[in-house]
């Protein structure tokens, strides 16, 4: 025991530079078999290591992520993409773990597939996402938590995924508000995003006086029928079909597709197509474009150069210069009378003046 104490003394007191040689043991302890465990660091330590390689292998996760999730929904729904192939594809998701690992990401892709499926303006699909985070987990406890903003990345999921929902134009009902109230508690985010959409939705719902549906007509005449109806000023205009699409096939052989042709005239505008010399050149102008939601319409218009009647013109000027005149003679008229006025009245009054004889 001593000498392992002069040995331990030693070692502390010898310098960095001095060689101490390594004793092999000829029987190996149990330790040594099972080998040595890690050491505990201290935190400065730590933050003086480079945690770029981390980040990077994050983010690689991540994208692993969600490229699984999109896999998912591409793996289950092949054939058709329709409501009933989607919400499989969610109780999939929700049977497949029970602590819901991955819900964000998962939440993330479904939002950016629903307009694929068709689903996009469904409050059931939403409320059906919504039921997928796990309950009364991110439920802020105390008003610090509160404050600094408890579970950012949950709580920045769910305001998209309402901000998807006023995007499209749904209406929140009852249901999704005890889903947020679960979730999130009521001071949460979502929450307040919630409230806000309840208190402007319904003040601007009915604000356009010509609302546009949300399933526009897939024939193009019928399409071209609401788009003119909704270009003309005056209710009485009429709508003219002149031309059906149809298909034609030359001498030669070759196929040669006709468009429609639509157009809409007010009463006053046929009035002054019939009174228009044929002489005279009328000119096509277009196209231009007519936004119906996500559809674009474009339309041309006739339009003819300005008829000038110089005529009348010249007349009117020449009447004019006469009433200037006439108006001009008749003032130097009235002056002279009233000149001869003051002068009768002058020598009147000094006839009067004068002493008599």
């Amino acid at each position: 025991m001593k000498c392992a104490r002069c040995l331990l003394l030693s070692l502390r007191w010898m310098g960095p530079s001095s060689a101490v040689p390594r004793v092999q043991s000829l029987h190996p302890s149990p330790l040594q078999k099972q080998g040595l465990r890690s050491f505990h660091h201290s935190r400065v330590l730590l933050k003086s290591r480079p945690t770029a390689p981390v980040e990077l292998v994050q983010d690689k996760d991540k994208y692993q992520k969600a490229v699984v999730q999109d896999d998912l929904f591409e793996r289950v729904a092949r054939e058709n993409k329709t409501k009933a192939t989607f919400n499989r594809v969610v109780d999939v998701f929700t049977k497949q773990d029970v602590r819901r690992r991955g819900h964000v990401e998962f939440i993330y892709a479904a939002l950016k597939k629903m307009p694929d499926f068709g689903v996009e303006r469904d409050i059931t699909v939403y409320n059906k996402l919504l039921d997928v985070f796990p309950k009364e987990v991110f439920v802020p406890r105390n008003f610090i938590q509160t404050m600094f903003n408890h579970y950012p990345r949950q709580q920045e999921c769910g305001v998209q995924l309402l901000e998807q929902m006023e995007n499209y134009g749904v209406m929140p009902n009852v249901e999704t508000k005890v889903l947020l109230l679960q979730i999130f508690g009521a001071k949460g985010h979502p929450m307040r995003k919630f409230q806000r959409i309840m208190y402007w939705f319904p003040k601007f719902k009915h604000v356009n006086p010509f609302p546009v549906p949300h399933q526009l007509p897939e024939d193009p005449v019928d399409l071209a029928k609401f788009s003119l109806k909704r270009i003309a000023d005056d209710l009485d205009a009429k709508i003219t079909v002149y031309q059906m699409p149809c298909t034609d096939v030359t001498e030669s052989g070759e196929e040669v597709t006709f468009p429609h042709i639509v157009g809409v005239q007010s009463p006053t505008q046929m009035e002054q197509l019939a009174k228009h010399n044929p002489n005279r050149p009328v000119f096509v102008e277009g196209p231009f474009r007519l936004w119906l939601r996500k559809t674009c319409v474009y339309y041309y218009i006739l339009r003819a150069d300005p008829y000038r009647r110089k005529k009348r013109w010249r007349s009117r000027m020449i009447q004019k210069d006469a009433f200037s005149i006439h108006c001009s003679s008749t003032w130097i008229w009235t002056r002279t009378l009233e000149m001869r006025r003051t002068l009768t009245w002058r020598t009147w009054t000094r006839a009067l003046s004068l002493p008599c004889a």
